[in-house]
């Protein structure tokens, strides 16, 4: 063949986006110009999220929670100085007393030492992953490619699925899942899964047009700012003064901390310095799980009560349905279970709440079991279910509301009354209010409840798969209250003494261990996003001790 074809052939190949390879697999990267939809759900936090994406060169639009947020990005335009280091425009909606839903934009000029980039919802540095293989989702096959990054602090490890679509000769994203873990905190910082959908090349341009939000010479102008707070006490000492005052301060700051006079004051830095020696030291010890200063930093022990409020049933009060697995059973079953299992991906799991200082936690763990169960039963549909029906109705089952409650006088209350969603009886109050049970329309009853049998790891594995999520009671430390991350185990844990009700919703293994994943009712500032990982090593904390479900 005459040399000059061959040029030209390799030419024409390369303009397609294809590599000279061993293979003829065209070259990973996005065209210069696209949209499409994406889902994504993050794991971690326990929320989903739906996103549009249009993009060129130059500019960039992404709209967030249907269209409620927009935000518009401009790079770098060397003609005009405002806009040398680029530019982005936010719109959101605000409501108030004189308007609701009004929409609002904000700009904020990059710098020198903060330039304004374009924004992405597709994995960057493409040319870092590597192929695997084919993969078969959504009844396609399709190509998978894997990137691993470990450096000082994080190991990120990033999973791309994507198509090559021959007619437009572009790649087309199909999934992107990141999974990262904070080496030196030994915890999962984020598990993250994107979806794509209607990835198209083509589309008007009118879309990055800013100006019908009112993004014009009244827009509001923000400045670069950089918070900067310490939180996980590394190199501090807490028997130095100016250490202990710096990290205090800070935290009040965050945490917007106002005390009533002087004596307080020294009696929260005190707590707060002895929350410091309690996390530099457990830190040190390397235990496969970290603490952090988080918003209990300064909480004495009885304000902690506050903030679970488990009382123990009597050793009478027992499941109305059996468990209904022999120990045969529940063996056989266990043997071929996945070593991963998370209900939040099954779509089970509605979002954290925070029980703040009523001490409602043994509602958030039932209803978030019941939850869960109602929607099994009803093809997949989640509801929110009123957490505050049962502080408000619920007294004459043996609960207290904010001053305490059990599982059992929860499920008891609801074969009787049922459950009202949330979006008719209304939202939690942080505290007790007037019962209103009989006005609603829309009621959930149960029919009974199970306990799952006591201190069996396998039992409460086969429980969780088949019957999950489970309401589970714990003996919730101190350590627990300023945990951040890693797979928990705290041997000053009684697993007699159980004191707060959570949400069991999954399982998982890293380097060897086995870990439930527990959904606390702390709010999303709380370990990771409100979620915390316990060993399932010798019941710690008595996790095991008390299991149960509901049964519709």
């Amino acid at each position: 063949m005459n040399s000059s074809i061959i040029i030209v052939l390799f030419l024409a190949i390369s303009a397609l986006g294809y590599v000279v390879k061993n293979d003829s697999r065209p070259e990973l990267k996005w065209p210069k110009k696209y949209a499409f939809e994406a889902s994504k759900m993050s794991l971690t936090a326990g929320w989903n999220e739906d996103i549009k994406v249009w993009r060129t060169n130059n500019r960039s639009r992404v709209d967030y929670n249907d269209g409620a947020v927009k935000s518009f990005t401009i790079s770098s335009k060397k003609r005009i100085k405002k806009l040398k280091f680029g530019v982005r425009y936010q719109i959101h909606p605000i409501t108030t007393e004189e308007e609701e839903n009004k929409m609002i934009c904000g700009k904020i000029f990059g710098t020198v030492f903060h330039r304004i980039t374009l924004e992405t919802v597709l994995p960057k540095s493409l040319e870092d992953f590597e192929f695997i293989g084919f993969d078969t989702l959504r009844e396609g096959n399709y190509s998978k490619f894997y990137y691993q990054e470990i450096d000082d602090t994080t190991d990120s490890r990033k999973t791309l699925i994507a198509k090559y679509d021959e007619d437009i000769k572009v790649w087309i994203p199909i999934r992107f899942e990141v999974i990262e873990y904070n080496t030196w905190q030994e915890n999962l910082n984020t598990h993250v899964i994107w979806d794509y959908h209607n990835f198209k090349t083509d589309f008007d341009e009118d879309v990055f047009d800013t100006t019908k939000y009112g993004c014009d010479a009244n827009a509001v102008t923000h400045t670069m700012e950089d918070e900067n707070i310490t939180k996980d006490l590394l190199f501090m000492d807490s028997e130095n003064n100016q250490h202990v005052d710096h990290c205090f301060e800070t935290f009040k700051r965050k945490y917007d901390r106002e005390y009533v006079d002087d004596q307080e004051h020294a009696m929260r830095r005190s707590i707060f310095q002895e929350n410091m020696r309690l996390i530099i030291t457990r830190n040190r010890q390397n235990l496969g799980y970290k603490l952090s200063v988080n918003k209990f930093a300064d909480r004495t022990p009885a304000e902690m009560e506050r903030h679970r409020g488990l009382i123990r049933r009597s050793k009478n009060d027992v499941g109305t349905d059996p468990f209904p697995y022999t120990k045969t059973q529940v063996k056989e079953i266990a043997d071929i279970l996945p070593k991963n299992f998370d209900l939040r991906i099954e779509g089970l799991i509605t979002p954290v709440h925070d029980q703040e200082d009523c001490g409602s936690c043994w509602t958030f763990g039932t209803t978030s079991a019941v939850e869960g169960a109602l929607a099994r039963s009803n093809g997949g549909r989640l509801l929110r279910l009123s957490n505050q029906a049962l502080i408000d109705c619920a007294w004459g089952f043996g609960a207290a509301g904010c001053d305490g409650g059990s599982d059992t006088a929860a499920y008891k209350w609801m074969m009787k009354y049922g459950m009202p969603t949330e979006e008719e009886y209304g939202t939690y109050q942080n505290k007790d209010g007037f019962c209103r049970i009989d006005n609603m329309t829309d009621i959930y009853q149960i029919r009974g409840f199970t306990d799952v049998t006591p201190f069996s790891v396998e039992a409460l594995k086969v429980a969780l798969v088949n019957h999950g999520p489970l309401s589970v009671s714990i003996d919730a430390t101190k350590s627990l209250k300023l945990y951040s991350g890693g797979i928990f185990y705290d041997e000053t844990c009684d697993p007699t003494d159980l004191n707060h009700e959570v949400t069991l919703v999954g399982y998982g293994e890293k380097d060897g261990e086995t870990y439930w994943i527990v959904k606390n009712s702390w709010g999303t500032n709380w370990g990771i996003d409100g979620y915390f990982h316990i060993t399932v090593r010798d019941n710690n904390c008595g996790i095991a001790t008390e299991p149960s479900y509901p049964v519709f």
